[in-house]
């Protein structure tokens, strides 16, 4: 990625989870007990997950957030390892970290059980603390995974900050967020559809036409998994799509936040949308178990890229 420009300041103010990840033969059934074929513990979170794929990326990253004491090392330690600045980060003596409990089953897939903790824990005084270290045209990457969201994305908008939210965990309070302040939201079909009253069977394109209308000054990008994924906004004349790449699936668990990661990075580089889209990344991301350790470099991208080429892209008119 060549810059002939001062890169922005990327903010993840999110979430920090520890992964206890079970392999199994199939999701758990009610009243079902099953033996797990397998556990391993991971630093995980969709914050943590990001951060670690922006600075992967070749971004200068941040992470605001807070930790608990009990087993916090674990997450710092990742943080740390990749570069990011941990300048923010909180510690909560008397509160667990955030964990979850993961199924992955023989196909890849998985479910996952979501403890909030300290990411529960955020604090304003914190929050202005933090955003007032940025500048005009930085960003700042937010989840569902913590509290304050909104107060986050009033607040960074007011400031000039370029807002990129992802639009999961799906709960309750998501429409009442104030997304239309966002500077790019990127979603999957359930979570799209749910933002505009549609079902998630419906035609993508339709789904992102309702998401345009509805968040007007927004870049929306639509996932479709294995389909690749789909994007436009307002001010754009074109549809942009991207098809995926057809690789074996080993835990799919961090794929959408490395595709967030490397999205964030081409889009304050001022790349193009379609080049923005490429999800070579996530490719990579999930041919490997767990959620931070998956995450690819920008290397490995650059070398899985130049031996299988860019995956198939179109433009089209509304």
């Amino acid at each position: 990625m060549s810059l002939e420009f001062l890169m922005p300041k990327i903010l993840v103010l999110g979430s920090l989870n520890i992964d206890f990840v079970y392999e199994v033969p199939h999701f758990l059934q009610p009243g079902e007990t099953l033996s797990s074929l397998s556990r391993n513990v991971y630093a995980g979170g969709k914050g943590l997950n990001q951060a670690v794929a922006l600075a992967k990326a070749g971004g200068e990253v941040y992470f605001g957030g807070a930790i608990g004491k009990e087993q916090g090392e674990i997450l710092l330690n990742v943080l740390q390892e990749n570069k990011i600045n941990t300048k923010f980060l909180k510690v909560r003596p008397d509160i667990p970290c955030g964990h979850t409990f993961i199924q992955v089953d023989t196909n890849g897939q998985n479910c996952i059980l979501l403890y909030g903790g300290a990411n529960q824990s955020l604090q304003e005084q914190e929050i202005d603390e933090c955003l007032s270290f940025f500048q005009k045209g930085d960003y700042v990457v937010v989840q569902n995974e913590t509290n304050l969201v909104g107060y986050i994305i009033t607040k960074a908008h007011a400031l000039g900050l370029k807002v990129v939210m992802n639009v999961s965990p799906l709960s309750e309070n998501i429409k009442e967020l104030p997304l239309d302040l966002c500077h790019m939201l990127i979603v999957n079909e359930i979570e799209g559809s749910s933002l505009v009253n549609l079902s998630a069977s419906d035609e993508p394109k339709a789904i992102l036409k309702g998401l345009i209308e509805r968040f007007a000054n927004s870049i929306i990008i639509l996932t479709l998994g294995k389909e690749g994924s789909i994007a436009g906004a307002k001010h754009l004349n074109d549809v942009y799509r991207c098809s995926s790449f057809k690789v074996e699936a080993v835990d799919t668990t961090a794929a959408g936040d490395t595709f967030l990661g490397y999205v964030v990075c081409h889009d304050s580089a001022q790349d193009p949308l379609e080049k923005a889209l490429v999800c070579a990344a996530s490719a990579l991301a999930v041919g490997k178990a767990g959620a931070t350790p998956s995450i690819p470099l920008n290397s490995q991208v650059d070398e899985f890229l130049a031996k299988h080429g860019e995956p198939q892209h179109s433009k089209e008119n509304w």
